[in-house]
């Protein structure tokens, strides 16, 4: 509700004389306007609503009281500095006060409103002069009105604020969680490894553990990713390297698939070396999650095409499949977060929608583009990348190219070896090594020092923080391998303990830990760990640092 001091409406000032001077506040309101939009917080609304509005209504006093629930947050703008002449016009007050009693001849009440015209808070303008004429008020119900919707534009970009912090919480939670329970299936994988032998039944059944286990360590890292693209937190680390050894990191993660559903891959490449100045395990998650893509909307029996075309500054590369196709109108939404395509027929759509949103992204972040075109549905899609390559008149890349290339093509004069490139080989042991594992999670614990034991290491168990550190001080293994999220005492002030007790004892320490952030990492160095793995991981590459550990440091001495 407006009025004046006398409930009555205040007179229309509209004199020739007058149009420039209210000509001006209208710039002003402008300018008000401007400044609300650049606020970022509550508190700023509120003092810039009442400083303006102390000028521009000519008020002697103005009094700003936004409640929002349980966070209230006032402000007094007065001409004089202790408050002292002016007239007592609180909006806190429990009824407006009686103007002639403190002197005042004008008072201007406006209630602070929602878009669902829920009370937000109270403004309140007073002075001594004559009652604020209708422009006054005017313009100041105007300002207000702006304020409010700045305040309430304010609370909502903070709640999507603090929901999406949830979501990233709730994300790297539940990937945590997840990686858990994968650490002793990978450790169990390792192990019928070992047993299968020619049966062929039992080999089988690893094969298919082992394939869906790594595409659910697929589908987490994306879920991880998401996050970290979306606050603009992912580094890359680029180096000069071959497309086509890129490509091979792509080709070996889906090829699972491609031979369970029998789907057919023609990859048409130069056969001159490509460079790029790029990161080559992100734009390998990038690929990977292009050719994962057409594997999963593909029918069995399909075809699926990598075409690669070389320009002097840049290079194309095409996916093509023979699948289910994208209707025009979600051409672009593909690439949207959690995005699905439906093809209007029984088949439900796979995965979880992020797959190409982050492949989109990691491609931007290196420079390229990347676009979905389709002829609609039944017709197949084609997934296009375009990104720069290394300029051959960069002297130092087109060296470091030269020699990836010659690199590349020994290698692939070589023999194929039976395990992918890119899984660690177990190197024979001088002499087996003690080691501590340490994790909640009994299953993993118990299959992973199984493993290490056949190893020839001799391996000891805990399952809590503190029974490690008395293991620890007991035993001086040469190397612990340790979960962080422990019971009693948790990874990073277990490390902390071994160290201080390590005296002359080489130690290895190893985070083996379901957290992969950034953070996560630099708080496993500063407590003193060497390396930071990241579960599940192959047991193959535990073994693979302790042999590396071996041949650095002599056998400590057997107590």
């Amino acid at each position: 509700m407006i009025t004046n001091a006398e409930g009555q409406a205040a007179p229309v000032v509209d004199s020739e004389h007058d149009i420039p001077r209210y000509s001006a506040r209208l710039r002003r309101l402008s300018d008000i306007i401007v400044a609300f939009g650049v606020a970022e917080n509550v508190g700023d609304v509120a003092q810039r609503l009442g400083d303006e509005l102390l000028q521009l209504c000519s008020a002697d006093r103005v009094d700003v009281d936004v409640l929002r629930g349980e966070r209230r947050t006032q402000h007094r703008a007065t001409r004089d500095p202790s408050g002292a002449q002016a007239p007592d016009a609180s909006p806190t007050a429990a009824a407006a006060p009686d103007v002639a009693e403190h002197g005042a001849h004008a008072l201007l009440r406006i209630t602070l409103a929602r878009r669902d015209r829920s009370k937000l808070g109270d403004l309140v303008l007073s002075r001594f002069a004559d009652p604020f004429t209708s422009d006054e008020t005017s313009i100041a119900v105007q300002v207000a009105q702006v304020a409010s919707v700045t305040i309430e534009n304010i609370d909502l970009i903070d709640a999507l604020r603090e929901a999406d912090q949830r979501k990233d919480r709730f994300l790297a939670t539940l990937a945590h969680e997840l990686r858990n329970p994968l650490t002793p299936i990978v450790n169990a994988v390792a192990m019928l490894d070992r047993v299968a032998g020619s049966h062929s039944g039992v080999a089988r059944a690893k094969d298919t553990i082992d394939r869906q286990s790594n595409q659910l360590v697929r589908l987490i890292d994306d879920l991880m990713d998401v996050s970290r693209v979306t606050q603009d937190r992912l580094e890359l680390r680029r180096e000069v390297v071959l497309l086509r050894d890129v490509f091979e990191l792509a080709f070996e993660a889906v090829r699972p698939t491609l031979i369970e559903r029998n789907l057919h891959l023609t990859v048409n490449m130069p056969d001159d070396a490509i460079g790029l100045y790029v990161d080559p395990v992100r734009l390998g998650q990038a690929l990977t999650n292009i050719l994962s893509n057409a594997t999963k909307y593909t029918d069995p029996n399909g075809l699926i095409t990598v075409d690669v075309h070389n320009t002097a500054d840049a290079v194309r590369i095409e996916v093509s499949d023979t699948g289910i196709g994208i209707p025009a109108d979600q051409l672009e939404q593909v690439f949207e977060m959690f995005a699905r395509v439906y093809d209007h027929g029984s088949r439900m759509p796979a995965g979880l929608g992020i797959g190409l949103a982050l492949a989109r992204r990691l491609v931007e972040l290196h420079g390229g583009s990347m676009t979905a075109h389709s002829a609609g549905v039944g017709q197949g899609s084609t997934f296009r990348v375009t990104l720069p390559r290394v300029v051959s008149s960069d002297p130092t890349h087109a060296q470091l190219l030269q020699v990836k290339a010659d690199r590349s093509t020994t290698l692939a004069a070589t023999p194929a070896l039976p395990l992918p490139m890119s899984t660690p080989r177990f190197v024979p042991l001088v002499a087996g090594r003690r080691v501590l594992v340490v994790d909640d999670n009994i299953d993993a614990a118990d299959s992973l020092a199984l493993l290490l034991e056949r190893e020839g290491h001799q391996v000891s168990v805990a399952y809590d923080g503190e029974h490690a550190v008395r293991v620890y001080a007991e035993q001086h293994p040469e190397a612990v391998v340790m979960d962080i999220g422990l019971p009693l005492l948790d990874g990073y002030e277990a490390a902390r303990a071994m160290r201080l007790a390590q005296g002359a004892h080489p130690l290895l320490l190893i985070a083996l830990t379901g957290w992969g952030q950034g953070d996560d990492r630099r708080r496993s160095q500063e407590a003193g760990f060497d390396h930071h793995l990241v579960k599940p991981i192959s047991p193959k590459t535990i073994h693979a640092l302790l042999v590396e550990h071996t041949r650095l440091a002599p056998p400590a001495p057997t107590r």
